[in-house]
């Protein structure tokens, strides 16, 4: 199962981690991992091109992290909700297969 977690601190989002594997298929066939896979690097290159420095990305087979060096960039925020809002979407069809995690943390 993939696992993204989400991490806020009042409403804005703080970090995110996405980690683990759909097994939906056989590997090279498996569409959600692919979606997630897409969503994912998508994501990171789009904070990589639009809010260059604003955040700490790692990726990794299986695991990608973000962690938000400054909340208050609107960029960055719009950016990591629209990961939020895609992997939703995901999740209404493949629930089985995806689970997000949303956490307020202290600040």
């Amino acid at each position: 199962m993939v696992t993204v977690t989400v991490n806020t601190v009042q409403d804005e989002i703080a970090a995110v981690e996405i980690s683990g594997h759909a097994d939906y298929a056989e590997h090279g066939q498996d569409l959600v991992c692919a979606g997630v896979s897409s969503i994912g690097v998508g994501i990171l290159n789009a904070l990589e091109e639009l809010a260059e420095g604003e955040c700490s990305l790692q990726m990794d087979s299986g695991f990608i992290s973000i962690h938000v060096l400054n909340r208050h960039n609107e960029m960055v925020q719009l950016i990591l909700k629209v990961m939020l809002i895609q992997f939703q979407t995901m999740t209404e069809t493949y629930k089985k297969y995806i689970q997000i995690q949303q956490m307020e943390v202290a600040s």
